[in-house]
């Protein structure tokens, strides 16, 4: 049996094409470097929702049960229909709730010609800065891994341990 981890992945609409990347890099870190772990990353996303006001409430609960989330920025938070600010925001709440799985809020940047993002990679003040920017598929790819990678080692960091306490208890 996998132990299951939930990853949201928060996409504005000219963004669609790296959510399907998402999908995809999730399942092959999944194959290659989770599962022989006994972890399995499950992705997350909105998909093809033009208005997300409606399911607001389901969004909210399925990020509240995810373990990690990512928001993909392009120039803005986005447009009233499909907004993420509320999103972003709730799931920084979770990081900070000790009953809440969401243990990490990752804010990742695509550079497109002629988008907001300057030589250096500032931001409008209220966006959120990102841990990486990313102007390509490739690179989108690299970036996600990147942050797989990490939550697998902090994850398979800490099992030594509580194998350790499992087997010697009682």
């Amino acid at each position: 049996m996998y132990q299951m981890h939930r990853i949201f992945c928060a996409t504005p609409w000219e963004l669609e094409a790296e959510r399907y990347l998402f999908h995809d890099v999730v399942a092959r870190f999944n194959e290659t470097s989770a599962m022989p772990r006994g972890i399995l990353y499950l992705p997350v996303a909105l998909g093809n929702v033009m208005d997300k006001r409606p399911l607001q409430y389901s969004v909210d609960q399925n990020i509240a049960e995810c373990r990690h989330y990512i928001l993909l920025l392009s120039e803005d938070w986005g447009p009233p229909a499909r907004n993420f600010r509320h999103d972003y925001h709730l799931a920084l709440q979770c990081v900070n709730d000790p009953n809440s799985p969401m243990t990490s809020v990752a804010v990742l940047a695509k550079k497109q010609p002629g988008s907001f993002l300057p030589q250096g990679g500032s931001l409008p003040e209220d966006l959120p800065r990102p841990e990486a920017i990313f102007s390509s598929p490739a690179e989108f790819d690299t970036c996600v891994t990147a942050l797989l990678v990490d939550w697998l080692e902090s994850l398979t960091a800490d099992e030594p341990a509580a194998r350790f306490m499992a087997t010697n208890a009682g």
